[in-house]
């Protein structure tokens, strides 16, 4: 049997569109209450979404490598990056209203921002063995695998427990997530710590991965 010759191998944009069709299809199949291939212009990058984890201080500001200061996806950065992109899939997980606001909402959103995070790395590998080795993915919240269960990041001075879901979440980079979903069409409730569960109408938390 002869072997194999490796040739250069470019894909046509019909192929391009079919992959981003089955990474789509594939972030529901994973557990996304919906899933939308965007093109990166819609993507809104705003300092200010960064620096609205310093101000006031998020409660896990500096707590591990995903998050500010520590993150070094600065928005500068990320736009950067972002425009190096044709193509996303950006994805919403719908969660109960008491996950995000109310008195309970820091132990209940943990299995949800776990699920989002889940679904983004999923799509990332998947992405890669498609041949898209520059996939790069964001997702919800603080670093859920470790804080959750009391651990400190120990990515911050040496080697991450997780690392295929310490991923970080789309403000801590500075993209305009509340822009950004809009821009996809979809709708998101801006949600504080005063906010009353009786004035959210519905809930998500979002993830994004970049192809290419």
């Amino acid at each position: 049997m002869e072997p194999k010759v490796c040739e250069n191998y470019h894909k046509t944009q019909k192929q391009i569109e079919e992959d981003l069709e089955f990474l789509r299809d594939l972030a529901v199949k994973f557990g996304a209450s919906d899933a939308k291939i965007i093109p990166t212009s819609s993507i809104v990058v705003d300092e200010r979404a960064r620096y609205k984890c310093m101000y006031p201080p998020c409660k896990w500001y500096g707590t591990s490598i995903i998050c500010p200061p520590h993150l070094e996806l600065t928005p500068d950065k990320t736009e950067r990056i972002v425009k190096k992109y044709r193509y996303a899939v950006i994805f919403k997980l719908e969660t109960p209203v008491e996950a995000v606001a109310g008195p309970k909402w820091v132990e209940l959103h943990v299995p949800y921002e776990w699920k989002v995070k889940e679904i983004v790395s999923k799509v990332m590998g998947a992405a890669f063995n498609k041949g898209y080795h520059l996939t790069l993915g964001f997702a919800a919240g603080e670093c859920t695998a470790c804080l959750s269960k009391g651990l400190k990041c120990t990515a911050i001075n040496g080697e991450c427990r997780f690392p295929f879901m310490a991923i970080p979440a789309m403000e801590a980079a500075g993209i305009d997530a509340y822009t950004t979903v809009r821009n996809a069409g979809w709708e998101m409730f801006p949600v504080g710590a005063t906010t009353k569960i009786s004035d959210i109408p519905c809930a998500s938390l979002i993830g994004l991965v970049l192809v290419v």
